[in-house]
């Protein structure tokens, strides 16, 4: 990844420097080139080939002859001396397309003779009397000036592509998932085995571990309160680890696990809650999958059979769709969540205690969720000969004195006591994402 960043700045500072000559040397060029936006599509392409993919083969060999002897500033030479060969047909020329029909016929006619002999002899030369004054340290000194400006493009590049291609993840504005790649990608590192695949944009090739997450669930995450903030922390970071299968966390995880603690309603939050203390990774991930790819919206018509009449037209297939407003988020429902067994209730009632423990109201908390959990204890235990775990053989005798449990059951339960939903809703809005962003720029990047 390095090495093509390096050829990326040595590149693009070179077309920098290009057009410094142009301006210099052919100021009525280019502004025109200027003006019909093709300087820069026509020297990428000289400079990125050495003009072998422009011009005939046996007219490329002399100039990679002469560039092997005498270095860059060759073909900065060249490359103005075709211009201005060409000049007056290109201030003729109307549009961008005219401009690179005029130089494509001219850079194919270079193997053919004239009366001054070889075409492209005759080019090399010219170059040397008109440009001979263009030297290695003059270039290199140009070249320092424009590198700036090309890394701050480079950076904006990505920056752009990582907020237009999340933001349908998420309820932030273009602006707030910019701040928070800011933030990640000062944590993050390259994932070098990613790095040239061309089937990944820059952004997604960015991770961070699991102890530079923490650092940013410090100052980010309004759930990294209570007691033992870091266990909750790191059961979430091994869940959006799942899609990835690894020990590290991308952009996308990281900013769809961000929108759901900072945007997410109290559904959600439980929801998410409720995925991450599942202990098998199997079921964990179908409800990862499900959490964060909804199955697709599909519109009325596709759900009624026209054939058949109004009271018919509702089946168990149409309790799985979802509907989306223009400008909302897919939510999906609930009821395609796994079920959980007793003793990850047990652990996520321990969280939730965690969790709010501190808060101004913690006492009326606890009672809430007492209360909560009690009723769903005995949910359980009525439910227990009906219902078990995926993959529950009946004659489990460790299951048997098992009991399972639905998300239904836990929102109910949940949404009942007023005090835990009013928790989950004014728990995020106690401090803004930017005041959060802000404090971390001011204590960790101090």
């Amino acid at each position: 990844m390095d090495n093509i960043k390096t050829d990326y700045l040595y590149l693009f500072s070179s077309l920098g420097v290009f057009n410094d000559y142009c301006h210099d040397y052919l100021p009525d060029l280019y502004d025109k080139l200027k003006h019909l936006g093709v300087a820069t599509c026509i020297s990428l392409s000289w400079f990125l080939t050495l003009f072998i993919c422009v011009m005939p083969f046996d007219s490329a060999l002399y100039v990679m002859d002469i560039f092997f002897y005498d270095g860059i500033k060759v073909l900065f030479q060249l490359a103005l001396t075709i211009l201005k060969e060409n000049e007056e047909r290109l201030l003729k020329c109307q549009d961008d397309g005219d401009a690179i029909m005029a130089l494509t016929s001219y850079l194919d006619g270079l193997n053919q003779d004239n009366e001054q002999g070889k075409k492209i002899i005759y080019l090399i030369k010219q170059s040397y009397m008109d440009y001979n004054g263009i030297n290695e340290e003059d270039i290199n000194r140009l070249r320092l000036k424009h590198r700036l400006k090309v890394v701050q493009n480079m950076a904006e590049t990505i920056l752009q592509s990582a907020a237009k291609n999340t933001l349908k993840y998420t309820l932030f504005t273009e602006y707030q998932i910019k701040d928070l790649f800011y933030v990640f990608k000062d944590a993050s590192r390259l994932s070098l085995t990613e790095a040239t695949d061309p089937r990944k944009l820059a952004y997604e090739t960015y991770r961070i571990s699991r102890n530079d997450y923490l650092v940013l669930c410090k100052y980010l995450s309004p759930w990294f309160i209570g007691e033992q903030p870091e266990d909750l922390a790191n059961l979430l970071f091994d869940s959006f680890c799942l899609p990835t299968n690894s020990n590290e966390i991308d952009f996308i995880n990281f900013i769809r696990l961000w929108n759901i603690l900072l945007n997410g309603d109290v559904t959600e939050k439980l929801k998410l809650l409720f995925i991450i203390h599942m202990k098998d990774k199997k079921r964990q991930e179908k409800a990862m999958t499900t959490l964060l790819e909804p199955s697709p919206v599909r519109s009325t018509s596709m759900l009624i059979n026209p054939k058949q009449p109004e009271s018919t037209a509702s089946t168990e297939e149409d309790l799985l769709t979802i509907d989306v407003k223009d400008g909302e988020v897919p939510k999906i429902k609930s009821s395609q969540l796994p079920l959980m067994d007793q003793t990850e209730f047990i652990h996520l009632c321990k969280s939730m205690y965690n969790l709010m423990t501190g808060d101004v109201d913690d006492e009326n908390l606890f009672r809430a969720l007492t209360t909560s959990s009690t009723i769903l204890l005995k949910t359980g235990e009525m439910c227990k000969p009906y219902r078990r775990l995926e993959g529950d053989t009946a004659n489990s005798e460790e299951t048997i004195n098992e009991w399972t449990l639905s998300f239904e059951q836990l929102e109910a339960a949940m949404n009942a006591e007023a005090s835990i939903v009013n928790w989950f809703e004014v728990n995020t809005q106690q401090q803004s994402l930017e005041q959060r962003i802000h404090n971390y720029n001011q204590d960790f990047l101090r």
